[in-house]
């Protein structure tokens, strides 16, 4: 589901409590796509994060919250290990008004070690004017929801019973399909929804 008004932008991958993930997406206005931020339901230190995450696909991030969510620790950790990767030049971060994204800590972040300007849009705006709520959350559902359709296993027959399956294979399940929705959406996709949200010219 989209996140709630007011809450970054991210998908809630899953919903039952032990596999509860959100994935946090972020592009830029020449229609590129960084890689996924994931948001695992688990306790820093615990097994999850020593013994789990290194297992899951390469070339995405990986984090875990009690509850899955963002919040100041682990947004820090994506703009120094995510986003600090990606930006070469002075840039301009668009956020939400989450506390976290908007804190003088997470604009001090950005300024010094990235020469990066943090941006929040107004208040109650996102659905018009953030690129990501306005042309890239949609189809992004869609593709998950068409994958996870075409994962479903066939009905069983009379006397037959699937084996169960765990919390962990749930969470990775989920982790991959959601990197290949992402990776289905096209540049072009990305550059009309900067253009209607904020009319720009890439």
């Amino acid at each position: 589901m989209l996140s709630e008004r007011g809450k970054s932008a991210s998908i809630t991958a899953e919903r039952k409590p032990s596999a509860r993930l959100t994935a946090v997406c972020t592009i830029c206005a020449d229609g590129r796509k960084l890689p996924l931020l994931f948001i695992v339901r688990g306790e820093p230190g615990g097994k999850i994060e020593q013994s789990e995450l290194q297992t899951y696909p390469k070339g995405h991030v990986y984090t875990v919250q009690k509850k899955a969510w963002m919040d100041s620790r682990v947004w820090l950790f994506y703009l120094r290990s995510l986003l600090y990767w990606h930006i070469s030049s002075p840039s301009l971060l668009l956020v939400d008004n989450l506390d976290c994204h908007v804190s003088e800590e997470s604009e001090d972040v950005l300024a010094d070690e990235m020469l990066t300007i943090l941006q929040p849009l107004p208040k109650h705006s996102t659905s018009v004017c953030q690129p990501l709520d306005f042309g890239v959350m949609g189809p992004l559902k869609s593709k998950l929801k068409a994958l996870w359709m075409l994962e479903r296993p066939p009905p069983l027959r009379d006397g037959e019973k699937r084996a169960k399956k765990t919390a962990k294979d749930n969470r990775l399940e989920t982790i991959k399909r959601t990197i290949k929705a992402w990776d289905e959406i096209e540049p072009d996709t990305i550059i009309k929804s900067f253009n209607k949200a904020l009319i720009t010219n890439f």
